[in-house]
């Protein structure tokens, strides 16, 4: 009976860290664009983060097709996460980092950021609208660790 208890136990491990890998490997930010390349941006952005639990700039605007060098710099003495996406993968994420706080992400629209070090993103625009950004690790989205960037339409 114990083998069997074993058994079981091995297998839900293996299910929930097979679960939790795949659920932070990809693109969370697949529907406002994707990756970009270095050499093709138009633009860099510095956003600094900080222990306060704030981004600076809280909020910016680029236009679609825009491919922009997200430079974010950590000032504070706490790791710190710049993480792109919906409202809504925001908030899924978010809700999925706090059961798994240990989670690394494996996506090209996020990067997590040592204390007193930087980290590019860089990404490409392309659907016009609203979206967020956020450092999704527990707590700090909900002190306010959340900004918004506004994609506006080319013209």
């Amino acid at each position: 009976m114990s083998t069997r208890i074993t058994m079981r136990a091995i297998v839900l491990i293996l299910t929930f860290a097979t679960v939790s890998v795949w659920a932070h490997d990809g693109d969370h930010a697949a529907g406002i664009g994707q990756p970009g390349v270095a050499k093709a941006a138009q633009r860099t952005l510095t956003i600094v983060t900080t222990d306060a639990m704030r981004f600076d700039p809280p909020a910016f605007a680029v236009t679609a097709g825009q491919t922009v060098r997200l430079h974010i710099v950590n000032m504070g003495k706490l790791v710190h996460e710049f993480v792109l996406g919906t409202d809504a993968d925001i908030a899924a994420h978010a809700k999925m980092m706090r059961a798994m706080p240990d989670m690394a992400h494996a996506d090209a629209s996020s990067v997590r950021v040592e204390p007193g070090k930087s980290a590019d993103l860089v990404w490409k625009f392309s659907v016009p609208g609203r979206f967020a950004y956020a450092c999704l690790l527990p707590g700090h989205t909900e002190a306010g660790m959340h900004g918004v960037v506004t994609v506006a339409r080319a013209r």
